[in-house]
């Protein structure tokens, strides 16, 4: 079965999600699917995911038919289910329950799991928001000596806030708050993700 390929339409929202995590550009064809990428990129428990796999055959009514799942996920222990992203008002139907579910058995037939992400999993507030954050500011650069700086502050108080950062590196925000959102998506720099970030958000070394 070939691989494929996703392109622009009147009816679906084609977006591209540049991941450091895997050094590619993943085209997917929800707003949904695009924010799963966020959690994908910065989960600790993930080191691959790969958009729209090469998907497989199965039979259902007496018919095969082909299904290209959303994402080939790979988990550090080897696990790697594919994942279907579903609005939940879809997935709670009769109808993809039944064809998830055959589905799912071919799946499990050839190795890996089929599971189904919604909304719920997936567009978690402020979890999600945080996530775009890092995002926006992660790159594969060398550390430069602001963020060098920043890590020897880290280590010398142990835990420090936003505000007091910013203030102990001597630049203005528009260049220490880059940096610092930097060091997190490199997860050399830890924050509470499931709280607003703002001054006052506690920071520490990872």
């Amino acid at each position: 079965m070939k691989k494929r390929i996703l392109r622009n339409s009147s009816i679906k929202n084609i977006s591209r999600f540049v991941s450091l995590k895997t050094d590619s550009i993943h085209t997917v064809e929800s707003d949904l699917e695009f924010d799963a990428c966020f959690h994908f990129e910065f989960s600790h428990q993930i080191t691959n995911f790969e958009a729209q796999p090469l998907g497989f055959e199965y039979y259902f009514e007496g018919k095969k038919r082909r299904y290209t799942p959303d994402f080939l996920v790979t988990y550090n222990d080897t696990y790697q289910p594919f994942y279907e992203i579903k609005p939940k008002c879809i997935a709670e139907t009769e109808e993809f329950k039944e064809t998830f579910s055959v589905k799912r058995e071919q799946a499990l037939s050839m190795g890996n799991d089929l599971k189904v992400l919604t909304q719920d999993d997936i567009q978690i507030y402020p979890l999600l928001d945080n996530l775009k954050i890092i995002h926006r500011y992660a790159c594969d650069d060398r550390l430069n000596s602001l963020q060098h700086q920043i890590l020897s502050l880290l280590r010398k108080y142990g835990e420090l806030r936003i505000e007091q950062i910013v203030k102990y590196s001597s630049v203005h925000s528009s260049r220490s708050l880059p940096a610092l959102y930097d060091l997190i998506a490199r997860q050399l720099l830890t924050i509470d993700m499931h709280q607003p970030i703002d001054w006052q958000t506690p920071i520490w070394s990872s």
